[in-house]
């Protein structure tokens, strides 16, 4: 076999490996959420993500294991249950991304609750 022939398969396979690792890593930190105004328009069957703001609602119980609060995007609201660790910098005012789904209540019971600091977002979740 030619010997550039062999180098550019050893380069191809290199470069496939890489493409392939790159693109997984990037695939499971790059998940998209919608606001609390894109939920209420067309709301999606299973688990999503909800961007919003906390009101001034927030009750905790449970030894502050069950948080209920209302989230909001300026437009409209969400009240929403979660039960779990809370991120210490959770309280009113910040913005939180909330994964889970909109039950028959009408209430977003959240599985996963991320509270965002100035510089990054912080994050609790619950045991499954």
């Amino acid at each position: 076999m030619n010997r550039y022939l062999q180098w550019g398969l050893v380069a191809a396979v290199v470069a496939a490996c890489t493409g392939y690792l790159v693109w997984t890593a990037s695939g499971s930190t790059a998940e998209y959420y919608v606001t609390v105004a894109e939920l209420r328009s067309r709301p999606p069957a299973g688990d999503v993500r909800v961007l919003g703001t906390v009101e001034d609602d927030v009750r905790t119980s449970e030894g502050g294991f069950h948080v209920d609060f209302t989230a909001s995007d300026g437009h409209d609201s969400l009240p929403v249950d979660y039960r779990g660790t809370v991120p210490d910098i959770f309280k009113p005012g910040i913005q939180v991304v909330v994964e889970g789904q909109v039950r028959k209540d009408g209430v977003f019971h959240a599985r996963t609750l991320l509270a965002k600091c100035p510089s990054r977002f912080s994050s609790a979740s619950r045991a499954a």
